[in-house]
């Protein structure tokens, strides 16, 4: 693995025994990850949509200097009033700014997916993005001399812990359950 990505492993012994279970009797995990991999998709979407984790918790606003530099880059002057306040355009363009959405790169790169018969490989893999995406999903140090503090704003069905989120188990637990055909 490069230095610009990161590998989500899940470590929840109800999924494994689920999976080994599926996985005994069918030896075909894909069409189940795959029905798994599409409602997470669409879930990922709501995130950002919802500006929200998987836990229903809001994502923390953007920082000042975020959105400083936020009315710099997209409207500069007209931003502002000559005395230096906010302008009205400028207070139109901060209540419109979503996070990690300045021109929705993140948003489209931040969940593909790949199963196979007994995996699925989910994330921003492939996008340029790995390192970015990380540091966005769980949050960190980052910056030159890694001064700058990124809070977690958890938009992948993972937790920190490597686990998945509460929502994303029982999906995963019901869409195995569905599979599952008992001999």
């Amino acid at each position: 693995m490069s230095d610009n990505s990161f590998e989500i492993q899940v470590i929840n012994d109800s999924v494994g025994q689920a999976l080994g279970q599926l996985l005994a009797q069918a030896h075909n995990l894909r069409p189940a990850l795959l029905d798994f991999a599409e409602w997470a998709k669409a879930e990922t979407d709501q995130r950002f949509a919802d500006q929200a984790d998987w836990h229903g918790q809001p994502w923390a606003p953007n920082a000042e200097l975020t959105l400083a530099n936020y009315l710099r880059n997209h409207g500069g002057n007209k931003n502002f009033k000559k005395d230096g306040k906010l302008s009205a355009a400028g207070t139109r363009r901060l209540a419109a700014k979503r996070i990690l959405q300045v021109d929705g790169t993140l948003r489209r790169a931040a969940f593909s997916y790949d199963a196979t018969s007994d995996s699925l490989r989910f994330g921003p893999w492939g996008s340029g993005l790995d390192a970015y995406a990380a540091i966005q999903n769980f949050g960190g140090q980052a910056g030159r001399g890694l001064k700058v503090t990124i809070p977690m704003r958890q938009y992948l069905p993972v937790d920190i812990d490597g686990t998945l989120a509460d929502p994303a188990e029982a999906k995963l637990l019901d869409v195995l359950a569905s599979h599952f055909q008992p001999t």
